[in-house]
């Protein structure tokens, strides 16, 4: 996952192949193997075979067998999650706002997995990435409308609601029968992190432009 010092990393913008290069460079991975999905904020999760289509249309996840592929979505307070079947050796990366939640991106990944490559639940690791945590994650009885039996990761605090989106998507996960050991969180929250780019704290820069950081996997030759 690259930090704000390396460059804004969204898609279509000028700069953008400039900073994913350089970053990629530095962390020892060739920009011709790079897949990236064009996200829309849904629940589609997409298999990529191979890297001769860079740029995924419309999903918000995706996955590949191939050891050549390096898979990335972009983030900037949505949280990032990171799949890996250690038995079938496929690799997964997926970009979770509520949005994406709310229309089952967690359950239409691990089904994915299971009904194209054989996956099965006990033999999935699950990394959390960082993203906006409880703590600045402020919503409205609109969002919370999305989702049912939230109560328990909405906390109240001087009139306003919050939501723990990590812990819902932690629990999405274990309902869907991966471990509870399987699964790791990295707790950074976007916002409160300044070495991390936050849409909810940064806003957009001087051209309307979202800052994002890119998120990536790739599966050991």
């Amino acid at each position: 996952m690259s930090e704000r010092e390396d460059g804004n990393m969204k898609l279509f913008l000028p700069e953008t192949r400039r900073n994913r290069t350089k970053y990629l460079e530095k962390i020892g991975v060739d920009f011709k193997n790079l897949v990236a999905a064009k996200l829309v904020h849904g629940g589609r999760v997409s298999v990529v075979e191979n890297f001769e289509n860079p740029i995924i249309e419309d999903v918000d996840g995706l996955l590949t067998r191939n050891p050549e592929v390096v898979l990335s979505v972009t983030s900037a307070d949505c949280l990032p999650i990171f799949l890996f079947d250690k038995e079938k050796k496929v690799a997964g990366v997926l970009h979770c706002g509520w949005r994406s939640v709310a229309k089952g991106i967690v359950e239409n990944a691990l089904k994915k997995m299971q009904e194209d490559f054989g996956s099965q639940s006990e033999n999935i690791l699950v990394g959390v990435g960082p993203g906006i945590q409880k703590c600045h994650f402020e919503v409205g009885e609109d969002l919370l409308k999305e989702f049912s039996d939230t109560e328990k990761f909405v906390e109240e605090k001087d009139g306003k609601a919050f939501l723990d989106l990590t812990g819902l998507v932690k629990e999405k996960f274990i309902e869907n029968k991966i471990k509870p050991g399987n699964i790791e969180i990295d707790e950074r929250c976007t916002c409160c992190d300044e070495r991390l780019w936050s849409f909810r704290r940064d806003g957009r820069d001087e051209y309307g432009e979202i800052r994002a950081m890119m998120v990536g996997i790739k599966l050991n030759s």
